[in-house]
Order: structure tokens, then C-alpha cells, then sequence
């Protein structure tokens, strides 16, 4: 898929389902998943991208990737009403951030996800 059909067929996908506000996506010759947040995504396409394919997904789609890759280096908790995030980079990797708490946000989720795949995640 290209430019127009691909913003069309993301739109429709967003209409149907509001609630989802990432976009896990994939080109089949390079052998690589990405996310990103969706709007974000739309913004940064260009015309020409081709695209193999997509699938959009909620916070709690986003959150148990999350808790996957990190292989229990990440938690939430609730405090003052609000969650928060807390990781802890892998050793082997300097983060960009020394941060390890986050609000618990679609962009904190985002960001910890490409610092712990080093912005190139294989599934």
C-alpha cells in the first residue's frame, strides 16, 4: 500500500475503532515491526512509503508489548490517582534518557518501547 489508499484504510480502521491510538506496522522485504502513535505516523508519512501492512491498536494492546519486551523491567502503579510507569533500561544498553519514571501515557509507552528495541523491533 501506498500514499493515499494507505491513509484511507487507516482512517476507516480509526473511525471504526477511536480508542486505538497506536499503529503497529510492517513492510514484508525488510523483515521488521514497528509502532508508533498513530497520529504521529499520519503526520510523518510521506507519499511514496510503501507499507505492507498495519494494525491499530489500543493502550492495553500497547501496554502488554510493552510488558513483554521488557521481560519484567517494567511496572505501573497508581499514585495519586494517576498511573505511572516505572522502567529500568536493559544493562547491556545506554539510554537516551536516564529517566525511569514516566507517566503513564501513550507517548511514555512509545519512547520506552524504542529505547528498548534501540528504534528496531523484530518480532
Amino acid at each position: 500500500m501506498k500514499g493515499y489508499q494507505l491513509v484511507k484504510e487507516i482512517r476507516d480502521a480509526k473511525s471504526a475503532h477511536p480508542d486505538r491510538v497506536f499503529i503497529k506496522w510492517w513492510r514484508n522485504e525488510e523483515d521488521f515491526i514497528d509502532f508508533d502513535l498513530l497520529d504521529r505516523f499520519l503526520q510523518n508519512l510521506k507519499e511514496s512509503e510503501k507499507i505492507d501492512g498495519f494494525e491499530l491498536i489500543n493502550e492495553d494492546e500497547m501496554w502488554r508489548t510493552l510488558e513483554a519486551r521488557c521481560q519484567g523491567r517494567v511496572s505501573r502503579e497508581k499514585r495519586d490517582g494517576d498511573w505511572v510507569l516505572h522502567w529500568t533500561p536493559p544493562p547491556n544498553r545506554k539510554a537516551e534518557d536516564v529517566q525511569t519514571e514516566y507517566p503513564y501515557t501513550a507517548e511514555s509507552m512509545v519512547k520506552i518501547l524504542d529505547s528498548e528495541t534501540n528504534y528496531n523491533f523484530v518480532d
